[in-house]
């Protein structure tokens, strides 16, 4: 009877420390491929939102790792959830849009902070007036920084896209800095 007790701790305790995460995404019209497009790992769940009134699916492309079919879905809400277990490219679009696509790529990834890092978007670059930045975890704040190193512009987040006034700038390179808690991402920009 010991031992059958320690098997379910042990199963109980193995089942904790693998818990899989759900990754959020709004699904609509004119969502570009880099926000419709993350890395995860096995196990991981995609959780794709309608974010307005007209039908949609979430449907594989022949060439991908899985296969998963949401079927034509109509309303702002309504969701659709797929859980990948198996490492490789799973590239998908709406059957009814064919410019709504994106690439789940199943990956051993390391950690949250790896998830993180690997799955900041952000377009255009190079940048005329507003930089959009996209990521999987709801971001807080980020900071601008010219090529010497110099603080030159800073803000709040307050979600998964946040959009970068950098009109103001002049014309150059600068490193965007993208923060969610203790998780920190940064990447270059070429302002025009």
């Amino acid at each position: 009877m010991k031992k059958l007790k320690l098997f379910f701790l042990m199963a109980l305790t193995a089942s904790m420390a693998s818990a899989q995460t759900t990754f959020d995404l709004d699904w609509f019209v004119g969502i570009t491929n880099a926000n419709a497009s993350i890395t995860i790992e096995p196990g991981d769940t995609v959780r794709w939102t309608w974010t307005d009134d007209v039908p949609h699916s979430v449907t594989s492309d022949s060439g991908s790792q899985e296969d998963f079919d949401s079927g034509i879905l109509t309303g702002n809400g309504t969701q659709f959830s797929y859980t990948f277990t198996e490492v490789g490219i799973n590239d998908y679009e709406c059957d009814v849009h064919s410019n709504m696509e994106g690439t789940i790529t199943v990956d051993n990834v390391a950690s949250i902070e790896d998830k993180f890092r690997m799955n900041i978007s952000f377009y255009p670059n190079p940048v005329t007036n507003e930089l959009t930045v996209g990521s999987l975890y709801k971001l807080d704040s980020y900071k601008i920084y010219n090529v010497l190193g110099k603080l030159v512009g800073q803000g709040s987040a307050t979600g998964n896209i946040t959009v970068i006034d950098m009109s103001r700038l002049e014309s150059g390179m600068y490193f965007i800095n993208a923060a969610s808690g203790d998780m920190q991402s940064t990447f270059k920009v070429l302002k025009q």
